[in-house]
């Protein structure tokens, strides 16, 4: 979970980078109107395009590493499923209930 919420930083961290890489192409008037500039640098189309990419890579991770600790959280509780559980008999009974192992035994025919 910890590489889920490095994901979601990075991918807050390339939007913000968009927002401020937008103010390259644009201009602002002192009377607070904008207007877009004639001379576009071609560094800015490619941070834009990269910092793009950096989201698209950050959704994807973030997907995918929620998806297998979904998983790791599933095996590992189906490992400890065996152990015991507690049961709740009253306001003052609380009862540890252990559960036998089931395992599967080969029987092999002679």
């Amino acid at each position: 979970m910890c590489f889920t919420a490095f994901s979601v930083v990075s991918l807050v961290t390339a939007v913000v980078s968009i927002q401020l890489l937008r103010l390259g192409l644009v201009n602002h008037t002192t009377d607070g109107h904008t207007f877009q500039k004639e001379n576009k640098d071609v560094l800015i189309f490619i941070a834009l395009g990269s910092a793009g990419l950096e989201c698209l890579i950050c959704l994807f991770s973030s997907v995918v590493s929620c998806q297998i600790a979904k998983i790791a959280k599933y095996e590992n509780s189906k490992q400890k499923a065996g152990m015991f559980h507690v049961k709740v008999l009253g306001q003052k009974d609380i009862v540890v209930v252990t559960k036998p192992s089931v395992e599967k035994e080969e029987v092999t025919a002679v």
